[in-house]
């Protein structure tokens, strides 16, 4: 084999070995393991590794001996970029990308959720002395039973309670359901201790005071487990025979009532009960789901990405293996995604998934979006937290002095407010359970306001009801947030119940029927949350009113948003809400208006705002009712409410004022027509308008047939000076606008070429070529993609100067500038600034510079410090081309980096792919 080759196939060696890391094994990734496997000296190994790493191609850690990381492959496991090719330990490796690593019980995925109660009792079975305590591991199959076993080992290790010489050793008993006479034997060995010629190690010896795992246990006769469970109970015997006595795991996968299970669980006193992955909460099973996509990836050596509408599928999917068939489903996603794979990216679509989980959810708008495997997925309950922390922020001011009640309450009061609008109309956690939390607890609302006489609305229950599912369900974010504020918190409650006097026997009241009807009794913040709201409506009713408005609208919230608004325009409380099912009849809420009007029979003045149907049936219902006039109207608006609510208010004259809002309420129709126009697709660069139609080039060479979408090139000072008002907007319709910076049309998506660049493709213009083009032909664009805007075509086709060499004194440069500012540039921004760079330096070169810029003495009035970094930056590539770099240049350096870089926040990895392959 010549050098080169073997050269190359112990790089590939690397590779596939980094695919492989884990955190048990990388201590073998040594110059010694790589010779061997690869049949070279390690002398030969030594120099190639070393090659590598000076090429940017493997990463060195300087431990004892020597370790070699394939760098890509080291990038995927700890999903962020590995910035330097060399380091002195694997302690600084982790340190300096940000990677904390994860010890024992911290690798389990919901240790600190639906776990949490089973690592406690785990850790405390390891504690226990003299030699810990026996543990039954009870579990569905798939639930983590091993999983859990081998961490308790570690535990031990990393505590220091389990020697570091010993082992942990697996006995399946499965194996001795036929014939299980030897199974004691081979577990604790010979009754006398001695071993014979014939006889091998036995589990505990193995061991050696780790710790034996019997899995399937209750796979074994009853007189075995007997006399096993017998032997367990009397370790202290294998010590006065010079043996560590181990520490046993038992696991079953029979539930805690099957009778052998029952049986088991006398003699062993730690059961610990593993949840099924159907209990495991949203949270769990996401972060579930996205590790073994990152397992996958880095299997096959590739990115993966998944669509939103395919892992919300599998999140919600129920597997009889449980975990174990959530990866399992993963493992056949991706082999099937695998196939259609393009370049280093493998896409799971909704139709790669099995059969079994098809079909499970609800189609959303958002479904074909795609989620990298890299990619943390944002908890909503994170910014539950963030609007939780508003109301107990002014606590220390409070105490202080600083503030009185009045301010503490109005803060608390709009964070309330704030959070219920977040929970309401922003569309982040809609469950079912929030329904049925609120049908309960709108009983017990219901029940409190004929005790105390008053009028509760319907956004108490709704807003106990969120409250009590973000204390129940929610995960590690506001678990954590609340042990970080307990004090605050109590503080807080402790504040409220004092100056709230007269809404303190309504919360306690809703609070001791809140925890009979449902179990579950509200924590101080709930408590907090109902303490401001229940205060706000009786400071608001307090005085009887003479006037009622009721809304009656189909829709979950309709009814009770509508209402909500008018209220707060109106400064106070005016509108009752009956809130009714989409196929539910006027007639059949009939009854609970009828209730309603009971309970406001002194009303002088009643009016009811109704969607739609028919009028009679209100009519029978009221007559009788009240001693007044009632007013019915329907279709219902937030304006028309407003208008009813504010003359409720000043009792003004009602039957006029619905003559005028039937007019002035009626709807208005206008009609923007046609313009029978072409559609576009339009190019700008403030490269100048020669490199955006180099572009336009570039995109149209990769369209493999005639398109009716035309690819226009325009003056990007021209966008810039006459936005939406350009003459282009005028003769076309324009879909899209390709460049390299973006001229801020908000009626047009931009799409960067650095994103094309980034991701290979862009959804925006496969989605105005589909129809023209077909899935086939949108299949071969990408293709030709692929193959035509390279990084390397885009910069030689920008500039006339040798490209190979510009690129490589820009990248110098760039990486120069990171260093001398301090912030490193992401991945997909750093594409678009090597573009705009070559290009500048070909600007200069022909005296065709940009020497305009907004408010260009501001700029260096304010960015001294930049303007410096980047001169220091770019000294020797200035000296180069003999070129001076304009501030106006710098400005728009900066403008890139600055103020464009907030969407720039990518997997770095497919960026270091892209420059390696250029």
């Amino acid at each position: 084999m010549v050098p080169q080759d073997t050269k190359m196939e112990l790089l590939a060696f690397v590779e596939r070995m980094t695919r492989e890391l884990g955190a048990s094994n990388y201590l073998t990734f040594t110059t010694a393991k790589i010779a061997s496997e690869c049949h070279v000296s390690r002398s030969l190994a030594s120099q190639y590794l070393n090659d590598f790493v000076r090429t940017g191609k493997v990463v060195k850690v300087n431990e004892r001996p020597v370790l070699f990381f394939h760098r890509s492959g080291l990038e995927r496991y700890l999903q962020c970029s590995v910035p330097d090719c060399e380091y002195d330990s694997m302690r600084d490796l982790l340190s300096l990308t940000g990677v904390k690593a994860q010890l024992d019980f911290e690798k389990a995925i919901g240790a600190g959720l639906s776990c949490g109660a089973c690592v406690e009792s785990l850790k405390s079975a390891v504690r226990y002395p003299p030699h810990g305590l026996p543990v039954l591991l009870v579990g569905a199959h798939g639930t983590g039973k091993r999983l859990m076993s081998e961490l308790m080992f570690e535990f031990g290790q990393n505590e220091g309670i389990i020697p570091g010489s010993a082992r942990y050793v697996e006995v399946d008993c499965a194996q001795y359901e036929l014939s299980d006479v030897s199974a004691e034997r081979d577990i604790f060995g010979d009754d006398a201790g001695q071993e014979t010629a014939e006889s091998t190690a036995c589990a505990i010896d193995s061991a050696a005071g780790g710790i034996v795992f019997l899995n399937r246990f209750d796979h074994l006769s009853h007189a075995v487990r007997e006399a096993i469970l017998r032997r367990i109970s009397q370790r202290d015997a294998d010590v006065s025979r010079g043996v560590l006595p181990a520490r046993f795991v038992l696991s079953t996968a029979r539930s805690l009532d099957n009778g052998i299970v029952k049986t088991i669980t006398r003699t062993v006193p730690i059961v610990v009960t593993l949840p099924a992955l159907s209990e495991r909460s949203l949270e769990e099973r996401m972060e579930l789901a996205m590790h073994f996509l990152r397992v996958e990836g880095r299997r096959v050596a590739s990115d993966m990405k998944i669509s939103r509408g395919a892992l919300r599928a599998l999140v919600s999917a129920e597997f009889d293996d449980n975990v174990d068939g959530l990866r399992s489903c993963i493992t056949n996603c991706c082999a099937s995604a695998y196939l259609n794979r393009q370049g280093d990216t493998v896409v799971i679509h909704t139709y790669n998934l099995p059969t079994g989980v098809l079909g499970l959810i609800d189609s959303q708008a958002d479904d074909d979006q795609l989620v990298s495997g890299g990619k943390r997925i944002d908890d909503p309950f994170e910014r539950v937290a963030s609007l939780f922390q508003r109301v107990i922020d002014p606590v220390g001011s409070y105490r202080t002095g600083s503030i009185g009640f009045s301010e503490f309450f109005g803060n608390a009061s709009f964070a309330v407010r704030a959070y219920g609008d977040y929970m309401n109309f922003e569309d982040q956690i809609v469950n079912p359970r929030i329904v049925s939390y609120e049908k309960v607890i709108s009983s017990v609302v219901d029940e409190v306001n004929r005790a105390y006489g008053i009028e509760l609305t319907r956004r108490i229950p709704r807003l106990i009801a969120q409250a009590l599912f973000v204390q129940v369900q929610s995960g590690t974010w506001i678990a954590n947030w609340r042990q970080v504020h307990a004090e605050d918190i109590a503080a807080t409650l402790s504040i409220l119940s004092r100056n709230l006097q007269d809404a303190a026997p309504v919360v306690e009241a809703i609070a001791a029927k809140t925890k009979s009807a449902l179990g579950v009794a509200l924590d101080d913040f709930s408590l907090s949350l109902t303490y401001v709201a229940i205060s706000e409506e009786v400071r608001a009713s307090s005085g009887p009113k003479d006037y009622l408005g009721v809304i009656m609208c189909h829709g979950y919230s309709t009814a009770t948003s509508i209402a909500d608004a008018a209220d707060r325009i109106l400064h106070q409380h005016v509108f009752e809400s009956i809130d009714m099912t989409y196929d539910q009849e006027l007639s059949d809420a009939v009854g609970q208006l009828s209730r309603l009007l009971k309970r406001f029979s002194h009303c002088r003045t009643v009016v009811i705002l109704v969607d739609t149907g028919s009028l009679e049936s209100i009519h029978e219902a009221v007559r009788g009712l009240v001693g007044c006039n009632v007013h019915i109207a329907n279709n219902v608006s937030t304006s028309l409410a407003l208008e009813v609510g504010s003359a409720l208010v000043s009792h003004g004259d009602l039957e006029s004022l619905f003559s005028r809002v039937a007019v002035e309420c009626a709807p208005r129709h206008s009609l923007v027509k046609c313009s029978h126009v072409g559609e576009a697709v339009i190019f700008c660069s403030e490269l100048g308008i020669e490199t955006a139609d180099k572009i336009r080039k570039l995109i149209q060479e990769s369209i493999p047939c005639d398109s009716p979408v035309q690819l226009i090139t325009v003056d990007h000072v021209e966008l810039l000076r006459e936005g939406a008002a350009a003459s282009v907007f005028s003769s076309y319709r324009v879909r899209a606008l390709l460049g390299t910076t973006n001229p801020g049309i908000t009626a047009v998506p931009f799409v960067a070429l650095e994103d094309i660049l980034y991701q290979g493709s862009s959804d925006a213009i496969d989605d105005i070529l589909f129809n023209s083009l077909g899935p086939d032909g949108i299949k071969e664009f990408h293709a030709n993609l692929l193959r035509n805007l390279t990084l390397r075509n885009v910069l030689e086709s920008i500039t006339i100067l040798n490209p190979e060499t510009l690129y490589v004194e820009a990248d110098r440069a760039v990486k120069r500038l990171e260093e001398l500012s301090g912030e490193p540039i992401d991945a997909r921004r750093k594409i678009g600034l090597y573009v705009h760079l070559c290009g500048m330096i070909e600007r200069l070169v022909t005296k065709n510079f940009v020497d305009t810029y907004p408010d260009v003495e501001l700029f260096v009035a304010e960015n001294g410090d930049f303007i410096g970094w980047f001169r220091k930056a770019f000294d020797d590539m200035s000296r180069r081309y003999r070129v001076e770099i304009p501030d106006s240049e710098i400005a728009y350096v900066h403008h890139m980096l600055r103020v464009e870089m907030a969407d720039g926040s990518r997997s770095p990895s497919v960026m270091n792919m892209i420059l390696e392959d250029e």
